[in-house]
C-alpha cells in the first residue's frame, strides 16, 4: 500500500515539475553540452562509465555525470568531481525523489543530449529523466520508453555499444549521414 501511495506522490510531483517539451534532435557530435545519467553497480561499471564521460571531455563537449549507487552509501572509488556526481538511497526522501542540490541543477541543465546509461528501473533515475530541461532524451532501458525521444535497443550492460549506438543514430536522424 506505501508503495502506490509513493508512487503516486511521484507521479504527482514529476507532472508539477516536467519541462515544456522543446525537443530537438542532435548529433553527438553536434552536442556542446551532453548530460550522462547512470547506475553504479560496481568499481568496474564506474570505470567504464568514467571512460566514456572522459572520452567526451577529451572532444572538446562539456559533460556532466550524474551517477545513482543503489545503496546506502557512495562507494569510495566514486570521486565527485566538478562535473560528475554521485547519489545513493541515503540521500532520497521517502518517495524516491532524490535530496541533493547537484541533482536539482542537473535536472535544471538544458542539456544538448542527456544519455540514460541505466538498463534498469529506478525511481530516483526516473525523477531524473522526467523532470529534465534536456533537449534530446536517449537510453535503452524499456521502462523510461516514455521519457526518451529515442530508445535504443543495445546489450545490457555494454555501454561502449551503447555510446557508438548513439552516434550512429543520431547522425542519421539529425541528416548529418
Amino acid at each position: 500500500m506505501f508503495s502506490k501511495i509513493k508512487r503516486y506522490i511521484l507521479r504527482k510531483k514529476i507532472s508539477e515539475r516536467m519541462h515544456p517539451a522543446d525537443r530537438v534532435v542532435m548529433a553527438l557530435d553536434k552536442a556542446n553540452n551532453v548530460g550522462m545519467v547512470c547506475e553504479i553497480t560496481d568499481e568496474d561499471s564506474y570505470k567504464a562509465i568514467f571512460r566514456i564521460f572522459s572520452g567526451l571531455q577529451q572532444k572538446g563537449k562539456n559533460v556532466h555525470l550524474i551517477g545513482y549507487i543503489n545503496e546506502k552509501f557512495v562507494p569510495f572509488y566514486c570521486l565527485q568531481q566538478l562535473s560528475a556526481d554521485y547519489f545513493c538511497n541515503k540521500q532520497l526522501n521517502w518517495y524516491g525523489e532524490p535530496n541533493m542540490v547537484q541533482v536539482q541543477d542537473f535536472i535544471n541543465e538544458e542539456f544538448d543530449i542527456l544519455l540514460d546509461f541505466n538498463y534498469r528501473y529506478h525511481v530516483p533515475v526516473d525523477f531524473i529523466l522526467s523532470t529534465s530541461a534536456a533537449r534530446f532524451v536517449i537510453g535503452s532501458c524499456k521502462e523510461y520508453a516514455d521519457v526518451y525521444d529515442l530508445l535504443l535497443q543495445t546489450e545490457i550492460g555494454n555501454y561502449t555499444q551503447f555510446i557508438n549506438s548513439v552516434s550512429v543514430y543520431t547522425r542519421k536522424l539529425s541528416g548529418n549521414e
